[in-house]
């Protein structure tokens, strides 16, 4: 067999080609924007814990002040969200009302014509 000739440029281009994809791939591998804005959350989250308890002086009254604004966000949020969902229950309501006000009912057996059955005889007046 013949050796294969390879120009050096040709093989260093395929190189750093391969190294981009490569890093490209496995950025898109592990990285998920829910997840990440998770990780921040809680890091900012944390962060602000942290700061409280500094301002404070310990852990203990830092994490009382926090507990006591979470409790004042919930009791401020609760009737909120009561309300919000009161009204996307009534919207969707009105909707399935609106729905069924608009289609027309299905014609009943009865009333409709029989397809299968003999066309009745003529009295043999019309000729």
């Amino acid at each position: 067999m013949d050796p294969v000739v390879v120009d050096q440029r040709d093989l260093e281009l395929a190189y750093e080609r391969g190294l981009v994809e490569g890093r490209r791939e496995e950025r898109r591998r592990h990285s998920h924007p829910i997840r990440n804005l998770m990780i921040g959350l809680v890091a900012l989250a944390g962060a602000v814990v942290l700061g409280v308890a500094a301002w404070h002086g310990s852990f203990g009254e830092g994490g009382a002040v926090v507990d006591q604004n979470l409790a004042v966000a919930a009791d401020r949020a609760e009737p909120t969200l009561r309300a919000a969902a009161d009204e996307a229950g009534a919207v969707i309501s009105g909707a399935g009302r609106d729905l069924q006000a608009n289609t027309e009912p299905a014609p009943s057996p009865s009333t409709a014509p029989d397809a299968t059955a003999p066309a009745p005889a003529s009295s043999g007046q019309d000729r």
